[in-house]
């Protein structure tokens, strides 16, 4: 388990083990980890007893039960301590890959809510910095920490009313909220590190750690502004922060204080939220549940307001945008890069209209990865085993051979499966033992020489596996094979 964990690009990293479930508790305290996988059957202290701990004094931490017992009282209990999936003896190799990607797509999602609270506390701090509210000490302390000597900025828009625009109150919020998704998406493409937050809907707050990068940022979103809303801007530097109470005062009589909204930090989280939603979708090919996902966000759409209905829409089409943008740009795509604009999106008059025209963005947009799934359905199985015939010796793993043949490692997996009748994790292993029962035959080598000439960093590994195909050790195989010859 630690050598496929290891050896594959699973997202996790083995960080310690442990021999029973009191072990494990003192390795719980020592290491802090984010998923545990646990065996029932244990020595001092049994799995269910260990779960049952954690589920008291951990029950952040997520749990695969490794085990040979198929009772459902057993099932039954292991899910109300807290249990994510089971891995049932024995397993395949692309069985334990499904439930550890599955448990990593979790974990991301659960961090990205984290990271947003995390992020709306900072950004509430900020807030109160700069109007001099009432702040608990240690919570000042902390934030002086992280953001002394970052940049105190400020973005102002000279105006939403444009020659030759038409604008109602409700487009001027739609074009402020997306200057606002522009912001936080240039924020999480480039490696600055930062917080904004609306003053008014021409002027955003902005403190930027002192980075080369955060320049160019800041050129860059007076570029999209001027180029996706023809919005003339420009950045007004108020200093160098030392302290929370030098906020106030750099703000001074400068006349920003009044409805920077919460509600606009939390639209924006929305949108990551459900980027990140699609793309688990995304990554493991599970087109159908992205269609589900999209047809629900739709329908919730369109039973709001119109000026409701529009911020919706256009937080659908910029997550669009930046999937193709960022996450899966080697898939060439028209409406890639043209959808941050909300001008078409101003041009509808009723919620029918809108839902009606967003239907078929969702439609296009799974087109899109449904096409570019199909192109590569026809020969990806046949480069995938050719790739793998050449470098078996090297890394095979379903991340290494997807990555090469241009398609996701789910579906790789899946289509593999399909076509050939194993999954593509057995077909690098079984290539790999064929290969060794030949060197075991007609060489002398070592065992450990032996597992290197055929792709296995680990000599105990290359045991395992053996064993676990053939129904016997390499060196009863070799042994047999003497005997024979003799």
């Amino acid at each position: 388990m630690v050598q496929l964990i290891t050896g594959n690009q699973l997202g996790w990293e083995v960080v310690g083990e442990a021999s029973d479930g009191e072990e494990a508790m003192q390795a719980v305290e020592l290491y802090k980890p984010d998923l545990i996988i646990t065996d029932i059957n244990m020595p001092v202290m049994d799995g269910l007893q260990f779960m049952e701990w954690l589920s008291r004094y951990h029950p952040d931490i997520k749990v695969i039960i490794l085990t040979g017992y198929r009772d459902f009282e057993y099932a039954r209990r292991a899910l109300r301590y807290g249990a994510v999936e089971f891995l049932l003896k024995p397993f395949s190799l692309d069985e334990a890959y499904r439930v550890f990607r599955k448990a990593y797509e979790e974990l991301r999602l659960k961090q990205l809510k984290s990271r947003f609270a995390r992020q709306e506390e900072q950004t509430g701090l900020f807030r109160a910095a700069l109007f001099g509210l009432p702040c608990e000490r240690t919570l000042r302390e902390s934030w002086e920490r992280q953001w002394q000597e970052a940049d105190f900025c400020i973005l102002q828009v000279h105006g939403y009313e444009l020659p030759g625009k038409q604008y109602t109150p409700g487009d001027i919020d739609l074009l402020h909220y997306a200057v606002t998704n522009i912001l936080q998406e240039l924020l999480q493409r480039y490696p600055v590190e930062g917080l904004y937050f609306p003053l008014r809907k021409d002027a955003f707050a902005f403190l930027l750690k002192p980075r080369s990068m955060a320049e160019t940022y800041r050129t860059d979103v007076q570029e999209a502004l001027r180029r996706f809303i023809e919005l003339k801007t420009s950045w007004l530097e108020l200093g160098v922060v030392q302290q929370f109470a030098d906020l106030a005062k750099q703000f001074g009589i400068h006349s920003g204080e009044g409805n920077g909204r919460v509600a606009d930090v939390a639209t924006v989280d929305g949108f990551a939220l459900l980027k990140e939603e699609l793309l688990a979708l995304l990554v493991t090919s599970d087109l159908p549940a992205a269609e589900r996902r999209l047809e629900d966000y739709v329908n919730e759409a369109a039973v709001a307001g119109l000026q409701a209905c529009k911020t919706r829409i256009y937080t659908l089409i910029t997550v669009f945008s930046s999937i193709l943008l960022t996450d899966f740009k080697h898939i060439k795509a028209a409406m890639a890069s043209e959808e941050l604009n909300p001008s078409r999106i101003l041009k509808f008059r009723t919620v029918q209209e809108l839902v009606s025209w967003a239907r078929d963005k969702c439609k296009e947009f799974t087109g899109i990865f449904a096409d570019w799934l199909n192109r590569g359905q026809d020969n990806a199985v046949l480069q995938a085993k050719q790739y793998i015939d050449s470098h078996y010796q090297e890394d095979c793993s379903l991340q290494t051979v997807a990555a090469h043949v241009h398609v996701t490692p789910n579906y790789l997996s899946n289509l593999f499966k399909k076509e050939t009748g194993t999954g593509l994790t057995n077909y690098v292993a079984q290539l790999r033992i064929e290969e060794a029962k030949l060197l075991l035959q007609r060489s002398r080598l070592r065992m450990t020489e032996i597992a290197g000439e055929v792709g296995f960093d680990n000599s105990s590994y290359f045991t395992v596996v053996f064993k676990q195909m053939t129904g016997e050790s390499p060196r009863e195989f070799r042994k047999r094979a003497l005997d024979r010859q003799e």
